[in-house]
């Protein structure tokens, strides 16, 4: 018997879920001791995770050279500035003053601060002098007349703590403000070049109180930014190499802090093999290079920086972490793939030298880059579904597994869809003059063996009736 097209169902107890795909109708066969189709595989193409493209050996990175330190100036926006001593781009020593404060309003609120403190200690004079007189007249009072006195007692001592209270207060700014007199001149901490510097106008404009930079003098470091897709892919202490962009020069280095704050200015290029655009949405971060030696290099000259990988083998074509590589128990080597109709596979793989820095190992044979494959789990069993969709694996493939209490049914193609529940049929076939012939005991026509209700199998949906 010629058979052009080959339907299957299996008795189903209850249908709680289709997927629709294209040419057909899925379902997922589920019994009540588990299927190796059960669960969800999340795979990845070998191209993103190969780490002859990834590790820093390919890596290039655009720095600039800058000072070792940047010394931001800042200024006490409450007070006057009377004389800034510098302009920008001048070059001061530790020890040179920068800009001095206007003194004659501070000396004033000094004097003015001084004569408030006399005038409260004359108050608690006062008041000492008027307690005595009501402890006097108080002795010779009457009993009823001696609670008034006591009154008025307690009230003066009341005011007597507080404006002891208000002179130290009082004291304590005024010696601050004398500190502020005394360092009117704000001088330079370190030696260097003054750049940025601004107006009080321009400070008010921007709401900032950084009223000017120095750039260090002596040794140089290099600053470079970097994805934060790659931020695992360098460390502190890690040694570097710059290379100069006119010609063969290097130097060395090591990456001596990374930073965690996003930059505000992202034009800085980031090189990986791939144009900008691919890293266009993701935010980048500083690092900084300490150099062994900057002999050479200019201030704000841009170079390009190398990560070391701290291994010395030059890869090309696949390199894996050895952690997706799985090792049966004859001693071959595998690694979880996605295969024919996205079911997952153990794909055999050949594998060549290894890197114990890096942690991989190349391979020779078995995949491809456009290959997709899955960290290895010990739940994988082959022939689960696999999918590119991160939130769809997190939860668990649960629309892989639509059927409760382990009902037990095949799937079916070519547009057939399923009956509804309760209905029992045998398996049958089409063939090649449009009759639906049940394979087993079921009548022609494509009818239940048992004589249930079902509709025809092109297309129609079972009425039940």
């Amino acid at each position: 018997m010629d058979r052009s097209k080959k339907v299957i169902i299996g008795t189903v107890a209850g249908i709680t879920a289709v997927a629709i795909a294209a040419g057909g109708v899925f379902l997922w066969k589920r019994s009540g001791s588990g299927s190796s189709a059960d669960g969800l595989a999340y795979v990845t193409a070998v191209s993103e995770i190969n780490t002859a493209v990834s590790n820093t050996a390919n890596m290039r990175f655009s720095g600039v050279v800058e000072p070792q330190e940047v010394k931001e100036i800042k200024v006490d926006l409450s007070k006057v500035i009377s004389k800034v001593s510098v302009e920008d781009g001048d070059h001061v020593k530790a020890g040179d003053p920068l800009f001095t404060y206007d003194i004659e309003s501070m000396e004033l609120e000094l004097s003015q601060g001084e004569v408030e403190i006399e005038r409260m200690q004359n108050e608690i004079s006062s008041s000492e002098q008027q307690i005595e007189q009501l402890e006097s007249e108080k002795y010779n009072a009457s009993a009823d007349d001696q609670l008034t006195y006591t009154t008025q007692i307690q009230s003066l001592e009341t005011e007597i703590a507080k404006t002891k209270y208000d002179i130290k207060t009082k004291e304590i700014e005024l010696e601050k403000l004398k500190k502020t007199i005394k360092n009117a001149t704000v001088k330079a901490e370190i030696s260097g070049t003054v750049q940025s510097l601004k107006t009080v106008e321009q400070l008010q404009s921007d709401g900032s109180d950084v009223i000017m930079k120095i750039m260090s003098d002596g040794e140089f470091r290099v600053k470079c930014t970097i994805s934060e897709q790659n931020m695992y892919m360098i460390y502190t202490d890690q040694a570097a190499t710059i290379h100069s962009r006119i010609d063969d020069t290097v130097w060395s280095g090591t990456i001596t802090e990374i930073g965690t704050e996003a930059e505000s200015n992202q034009n800085n290029s980031f090189y990986m093999g791939m144009g900008d655009d691919d890293m266009t949405t993701a935010s980048k971060y500083p690092f900084y290079i300490t150099l062994d030696s900057s002999d050479g290099l200019m201030l704000g000259q841009h170079i390009v920086v190398t990560p070391d990988q701290g291994s010395t083998i030059e890869k090309s074509g696949i390199w894996l972490y050895s952690d997706y590589i799985v090792t049966d128990e004859d001693g071959e080597s595998f690694v979880w793939a996605a295969g024919s109709g996205d079911k997952l596979e153990k794909r055999k793989v050949e594998l060549g030298q290894s890197d114990e820095m890096m942690g991989d190992c190349e391979i020779v044979s078995g995949l491809e880059d456009d290959d997709m494959i899955a960290f290895p789990s010990d739940s994988y069993k082959e022939g689960m579904r696999t999918t590119t969709n991160e939130e769809e694996a997190a939860v668990g493939g649960e629309e892989a597994n639509p059927i409760e209490g382990g009902n037990d049914m095949d799937f079916y193609e070519e547009g057939d869809i399923p009956l509804e529940d309760g209905n029992d049929v045998d398996f049958y076939e089409e063939t090649p003059d449009g009759d639906d012939t049940p394979l087993e005991d079921g009548v022609d026509g494509a009818l239940p063996a048992d004589g249930g209700n079902v509709d025809s199998v092109k297309g129609g949906v079972a009425d039940g009736t």
